[in-house]
């Protein structure tokens, strides 16, 4: 049985999005079917994702969203209206029984298979609790209302369950309720789906979302000086999401995994490009050596 991946990206994320769709079919059956979900990708990326996910033996379907449709929707400089496609999934692929989204800043270790086929036990949708939101942000679940026994799930690896949610989904309603609380949504809409289908998302292991930030600072020196911390990092998870501000795709970059990451980003990389990650650990070293030496010369 085909695999239906759903993204939604736009022009500037084209290139993370062709490295997760690489790693993603050499771990998987290539009988998978991409749908890209966006309102503005132009003609030219459009072909070039075609031709890539053609090369890798799958499917690829663009389904192109009114833009207009989420014009009054909360945004920042992070996130763009395009995060709230993911929302349309049920109501765009209706004939399907279920199809799972991932974020273009992901990298797929191993096969996903098994999570995909999971059993949602009456849920409308699996996803991963995510564990510095838990942590370190509890004010954020108190805001939005959320109770203890809810844990905060991250948006970037959701498994729709299509048929029970279009019989109980309306996206009217979640207009509605994103006008009654928008102002209280720091991650758009990801706290809406916490809040929204609190009562209804089956919570599935940290592996199938493993987030790259070092949680404390002993896990920084663990796995910057234990080679088998990293290698034991590396064997748990399934699908590593590279979280936060600062990209695996940027020089500056140096969080978990990012040699495997850059080891599938390489090949899209032109020559110039190339020389700055290879540059850039010096520069880096040379900015730090100058701020000790500013302290330490008073």
């Amino acid at each position: 049985m085909s695999m239906n991946i759903v993204i939604t990206v736009d022009d500037n994320y084209i290139r993370p999005a062709l490295v997760m769709l690489e790693s993603l079919f050499e771990h998987n059956n290539p009988d998978i079917h991409i749908y890209l979900l966006h309102s503005n990708v132009c003609d030219e990326n459009l072909k070039r994702l075609a031709a890539h996910i053609g090369r890798l033996g799958g499917r690829f379907s663009d389904i192109r969203v009114p833009a207009e449709l989420f014009e009054g929707a909360a945004v920042t400089k992070y996130f763009t209206k395009e995060m709230y496609y993911r929302l349309l999934i049920p109501r765009l692929l209706p004939d399907e029984e279920r199809a799972l989204y991932l974020d273009p800043d992901i990298i797929i270790f191993r096969s996903i298979e098994e999570f995909y086929r999971s059993d949602f036990d009456g849920s409308l949708m699996i996803a991963v609790p995510d564990y510095l939101g838990d942590v370190y942000y509890p004010e954020r679940k108190k805001n939005l209302g959320l109770e203890s026994r809810y844990k905060y799930i991250n948006s970037g690896v959701i498994l729709f369950n299509i048929a029970p949610m279009n019989e109980c989904f309306s996206i009217d309603d979640m207009f509605r309720f994103m006008d009654e609380c928008g102002l209280t949504l720091e991650f758009p809409d990801q706290d809406l789906i916490n809040v929204y289908f609190k009562d209804r998302i089956k919570y599935a292991p940290r592996e199938y979302n493993f987030t790259t930030e070092y949680v404390s600072t002993g896990d920084f020196l663990r796995y910057v000086f234990s080679p088998r911390y990293r290698r034991s990092e590396r064997e748990r998870a399934v699908i590593a999401h590279y979280m936060g501000k600062c990209k695996p795709w940027k020089p500056s970059y140096y969080y978990k995994f990012y040699r495997i990451y850059r080891s599938y980003l390489n090949k899209y990389l032109t020559a110039r490009e190339k020389r700055e990650l290879l540059l850039r650990p010096w520069l880096v070293f040379k900015s730090v050596a100058a701020a000790v030496w500013r302290v330490i010369s008073g």
